[in-house]
C-alpha cells in the first residue's frame, strides 16, 4: 500500500529498527517488483527510492506511475521516495508527480544556506502533508575501486545542533564517513556522532551508503536512532550479476520477460537479505 515515510520512519526510530530504501535505477520495473515482493513476503515496510539522474532514460514519472501501482498490489507500507533533490524545483516536480517522500540535499551549501533552502521544500511538502529529509555533511563518492573522490565529510555534532535550529526536517541524514559505492578496504564511520546527536534531537536519522558497510556497523547506528537505511550500488550490481547468469543458462529462451523474471525472482532473495539487516522483518 502506497504511504507517506514519515509515519513508517517514526515507528522504525521508536521500534529500534530501519526501513530499507532501495534504489530503482530509473523506475526499472525488475528491480521495483522484487523489492515489493520481497517486502510482502517479510511483511516489511520499504522506500522505492529515485535519483534525478538515473530518471534520464525512463523519466520521472514513468518512476512515479510504475512505483505507485506496484506498491498498491502489495499489502505493506510502501513508500516513493526522491533521494538527493538537487534544487527546489525539482523537488517540487517529484512532489506534483506523487512522490510521497522528498529528500532535499543541500550539503553542499554553507550551513545557514542549506537550512534555509530545506525550509523552503519543507514548506511547500508540508503543505501537502508530504515528509522530507535533510542532509548535513555532504558524502563522498567512491571509484570502481573504493578510493574515496574527495574528502569524506564528517559532520560536526555542534553543527547538527545549530542546524536544526534553523530548519526542521521529518528525517536527517548525517555525514559519518559514508560514501556512495562499494567500500574496499576498512571503513571509518564514526557511528559516535550519531550517538552524541541523539542527545538533543528525536529526529529519525538515515544513513546513506550502506552497500559493503559492516552489518555491526549498520546496527550500531540504528540503535543510535538510524531508522531508513539507503542501499543503492549492491542492488543495482546484483541485478547485472542476476541478468548475465540468466543470459548465460539461457533462460531467456527467446524472450526478454523471462530473462526479467529470472533477474527479479533472482533479486528478490537479495533484497530479503537487505530487510533482514534493517531488522524490518514483520514489521509492517
Amino acid at each position: 500500500m502506497l504511504v507517506t515515510a514519515k509515519e513508517m520512519l517514526q515507528k522504525a526510530y521508536k521500534g529500534r529498527y530501519a526501513v530499507p530504501a532501495i534504489n530503482t535505477q530509473g523506475g526499472t520495473y525488475d528491480i521495483i517488483r522484487a523489492i515489493c515482493l520481497a517486502a510482502e513476503e517479510l511483511q516489511s515496510p520499504v522506500i522505492l527510492a529515485h535519483y534525478m539522474n538515473t530518471g534520464a532514460y525512463s523519466g520521472h514519472e514513468w518512476f512515479a506511475e510504475t512505483a505507485k501501482w506496484m506498491a498498491k498490489q502489495v499489502s505493506v507500507p510502501v513508500a516513493v521516495h526522491l533521494d538527493h533533490g538537487d534544487c527546489f524545483d525539482h523537488c517540487i516536480q517529484m512532489l506534483l508527480f506523487g512522490f510521497t517522500s522528498i529528500m532535499y540535499d543541500g550539503s553542499m551549501l554553507t550551513l545557514e544556506e542549506n537550512a534555509a533552502k530545506t525550509s523552503q521544500v519543507i514548506n511547500a511538502c508540508h503543505a501537502v502533508d508530504i515528509p522530507v529529509e535533510a542532509e548535513i555533511g555532504q558524502l563522498s563518492r567512491l571509484t570502481d575501486q573504493g578510493e574515496i573522490m574527495g574528502k569524506a565529510n564528517v559532520a560536526k555534532p555542534e553543527l547538527v545542533k545549530e542546524y536544526l535550529n534553523l530548519c526542521c526536517p521529518d528525517s536527517l541524514a548525517i555525514g559519518i564517513g559514508n560514501a556512495h559505492g562499494f567500500y574496499k578496504g576498512p571503513v571509518e564511520i564514526h557511528v559516535d556522532v550519531l550517538e552524541n546527536c541523539r542527545s538533543f534531537t528525536d529526529i529519525p536519522f538515515v544513513l546513506h551508503g550502506c552497500t559493503g558497510m559492516d552489518d555491526a556497523l549498520i546496527e550500531r547506528s540504528i540503535q543510535a536512532g538510524v531508522a531508513k537505511i539507503n542501499f543503492g550500488t549492491q542492488v543495482r550490481c546484483q541485478y547485472i550479476e542476476h541478468l548475465k547468469e540468466g543470459l548465460k543458462k539461457g533462460v531467456d529462451q527467446g524472450h526478454a520477460w523471462r530473462l526479467s523474471q529470472y533477474a527479479s525472482d533472482k533479486l528478490k532473495e537479495d533484497i530479503k537479505g537487505i530487510i533482514r539487516v534493517a531488522h524490518s522483518e514483520g514489521k509492517s
